[in-house]
This record gives C-alpha cells, sequence and structure tokens, in this order.
C-alpha cells in the first residue's frame, strides 16, 4: 500500500536498534528506478500506470515467499549476496534467487569483503576465505595472513592472494607474479594470456583465410593462450581459434571443443577423441570455418545495404554537407564529422555516393561514409541515380560501374 516507499522494501535490511533509539532517519521518499528494479526481482518491466481498479502485480509467488521466511534471521547483505542465519542457527550466504552459495555450518564472525569476497571463521582461533563468485575457498584454516584483495588488470578481476594471482574460476589457475596489461588481451566478451609452460595443453591452435572464403588450418599442436569468459566463473579455457565473426573456438578442461559467439553462446563442435567423423577436428573446423564466414559475409552485406539506404534519405534530407578545412575537403552527417578533411576536392553527393578527388585530375567514388568503392584513377566521374558511375580514363575511354 505504498508503506515500502517509508521503510523500504521486503528486502530492506535494516538497523531496527537504531531506529527504535530515533538514530536512524526513515522519512517519505519518492520511488527511485534503483527501488523499481529490485521491488520487480531485478527483471526488466514494461512501465504500467497503476490505477486503483487495475489488475494486481505478482512480486512474490507463494513458494518464493515460504523459501524466503525460512531465514531466522539477515546477517549482512552486499550487492547480489547476503547473510543469512537458518532456523537451526547455521549460517549461509545467498543470492538474489535465494540459492545457497556456501554450505551451512555453525561460522563464526561471517562478513563480506571487497570484492565478493567472504571470510568467515569455522572455529574460534582459524579464518577462511572464500570467492563468492567462482564458489571456490580461497584459503582456510589460516592464523594469520593478508586478506585476499580483488584487483583489476586490463578490466578483468583477479585475486591477489599470498604472492600468487588466482583468476576468478572454480578451476584454478593462478600467476606467481602480477601480470601487466600488456599481457593480457582483452577482447570484451573474453580475455587471453599468453602461458607458455613446458607441458603441452593438448588443445589445438586453427587459424583461417579470409582471403580463401574461411577456410580452415591447424597452426599448432599446442596452443599457449590461456582464455577466460565473460562471466563464466567455473572454467578455465585455451584458446583454439578466432573466427571471421569475432567468435571463438575454446577447449575446456576435458578436451571439449566450444564455438562461443559475442553473447557467449557455447556451441560443441568437437573432441580430441572424437567418437564420430562430425567430432574430428580435421572435419568440424574447415566445416565452422566455413560456415561462419559465409554467413558473416550475409550479415556484413544486410548492414552495410541498410547503412547506404540510410545515407540516402539523409542525402535527400539534405543532412549531408561538404565542408573545407584548409585546402582539404570532408563529409558532414547531421553536423558530424564522418569523412575527415583527407581530399583535394568532393562532388555534391548522389544518393549514398559521392565522386572525390584525391589528387588534381584523379577521381574516384565513395559512400557518404567514406569507404571507397572506386580508386581515385579516372580523370572524369559523374554518379548518376540508381547506383551507376560513368567513369573516363585520361585516353577517354568511358565505362559504366554499378557501385552497388
Amino acid at each position: 500500500v505504498g508503506l515500502y516507499r517509508v521503510f523500504g522494501l521486503p528486502s530492506q535490511v535494516w538497523n531496527w536498534n537504531a531506529m527504535f533509539e530515533g538514530k536512524l532517519k526513515v522519512g517519505k521518499r519518492k520511488e527511485t528506478p534503483k527501488d523499481r528494479e529490485f521491488f520487480l526481482m531485478n527483471e526488466k518491466q514494461d512501465d504500467i500506470q497503476i490505477h486503483p481498479d487495475s489488475e494486481m502485480m505478482m512480486v512474490m509467488s507463494h513458494e518464493e515467499l515460504l523459501q524466503t521466511i525460512q531465514y531466522r534471521e539477515f546477517v549482512d547483505s552486499k550487492g547480489e549476496f547476503a547473510i543469512i542465519k537458518l532456523p537451526d542457527g547455521k549460517m549461509t550466504v545467498v543470492n538474489r534467487q535465494g540459492e545457497q552459495v556456501i554450505e551451512p555450518g555453525n561460522y563464526y564472525d561471517m562478513k563480506f569483503l571487497q570484492g565478493n569476497i567472504l571470510s568467515y571463521r569455522p572455529r574460534r582461533k582459524t579464518v577462511c576465505y572464500y570467492d563468492l563468485l567462482a564458489r571456490v575457498v580461497i584459503d582456510e584454516d589460516i592464523h594469520a595472513n593478508d586478506a585476499p584483495e580483488v584487483i583489476t588488470i586490463n578490466k578483468w578481476e583477479f585475486v591477489e592472494y599470498n604472492g600468487l594471482f588466482r583468476s576468478r574460476t572454480y578451476e584454478y589457475f593462478a600467476l606467481p607474479f602480477r601480470p601487466s596489461q600488456y599481457d593480457l588481451w582483452n577482447y570484451r566478451y573474453y580475455l587471453i594470456y599468453n602461458f607458455q609452460r613446458s607441458t603441452a595443453s593438448g588443445c589445438q591452435e586453427w587459424i583461417y583465410k579470409e582471403e580463401d572464403g574461411g577456410s580452415m588450418r591447424m597452426h599448432k599442436e599446442n596452443s599457449e593462450k590461456v582464455c577466460f569468459l565473460r562471466g563464466d566463473h567455473t572454467h578455465v579455457y585455451w584458446l583454439c581459434a578466432d573466427l571471421y565473426d569475432s567468435g571463438i573456438v575454446v577447449m575446456d578442461s576435458h578436451e571439449d571443443y566450444y564455438y562461443v559467439d559475442s553473447s557467449l553462446k557455447k556451441t560443441y563442435i568437437g573432441c580430441n577423441q572424437p567418437k564420430t567423423e562430425s567430432e574430428n577436428l580435421m572435419v568440424a573446423m574447415p566445416r565452422l570455418g566455413k560456415l561462419v564466414y559465409e554467413r558473416e559475409v550475409q550479415r556484413r552485406k544486410k548492414q552495410e545495404e541498410q547503412e547506404l539506404l540510410l545515407m540516402q534519405e539523409k542525402t535527400e534530407a539534405g543532412h549531408v554537407e561538404l565542408y573545407q578545412a584548409g585546402k582539404k575537403w570532408g563529409v558532414k552527417v547531421d553536423g558530424k564529422v564522418i569523412v575527415p578533411p583527407l581530399y583535394h576536392s568532393i562532388a555534391q553527393p548522389v544518393g549514398a555516393y559521392c565522386a572525390f578527388e584525391q589528387i588534381p585530375r584523379h577521381w574516384g567514388v565513395m559512400t557518404v561514409k567514406g569507404k571507397v568503392i572506386v580508386d581515385a584513377k579516372y580523370e572524369k566521374v559523374e554518379i548518376r541515380d540508381g547506383g551507376i558511375a560513368v567513369v573516363t580514363d585520361i585516353t577517354g575511354k568511358t565505362q559504366t560501374i554499378h557501385l552497388k
């Protein structure tokens, strides 16, 4: 009935003693987008205008309510995790979905450290450190040691502890020295570390040839590139190949190979010990390379067609203008520089294309976005409607070029 605006959401953790003693200020406040997001179970919802006679909205199911009231006490919360006591007095940590992240126990002094690290004492005089993301014990039964510290190198998190730099994965991987940003290659949804060691990785390394239709060939019998996937706190992988669509092929600790696209969807393609011909990498990799290449070519072609159509509409609407800086010319679209001032001269755009003069009497054709379609080697260029250019070379010979 709106009291959550005064006292917070049902999941709000309060210092009740401080509130009742008047030390904690509570007052009606306006609902924030963050409150609404948490209130609706952290899921995206359409904006709905609520009226007195409108239908009710499900906030928590009966099963979820039963799961919530089984906790005797909320001890602390931070980010996506909360420390709770169960009815039998044991303590554990749950995530937002109510899943127990650590085995319940009679722990002492359980608390959150920075970076989703948990500290707790299974006995009075010992301490354990636990990575809540990887769900793995960092160290246990120690009497005195510095706490683990989460560090970020090249936008990727590692745990520094006891002279080692550990990955945030259940499968163990650590370095005895701090890697620099140049040791780690961040490709947004995956990270590569070039790890040269005496023992073989067992992961084949393949490369593709763009000029040969995405054909694949094996480059090395053992890859030296350790690979981590964004959000995957379980596995440590080895990089097998990077493909034409920015997807990659990785091998896990079971020597199974997966194609991983930019959305982090994993698709099994083969293994080192194939039981069928299709699982053999000598078959699977060339087939995958060709499939990915053809699919990406079609995607880029469709994207380019859409961009050309948009540029044509902007040209017709007068949103494309030529500008001069010094003695050179460039192109602006909607007032923003799209083509920097590089050219001796640029003709007025026709549709999505315009003729440009690289040096005197050397004309070519480019799109309004600056992609060169016809090299600047003609004495005269005339662009006509329908994406057709008529070019004339220094001998006076003319020819027609279809630009699309």
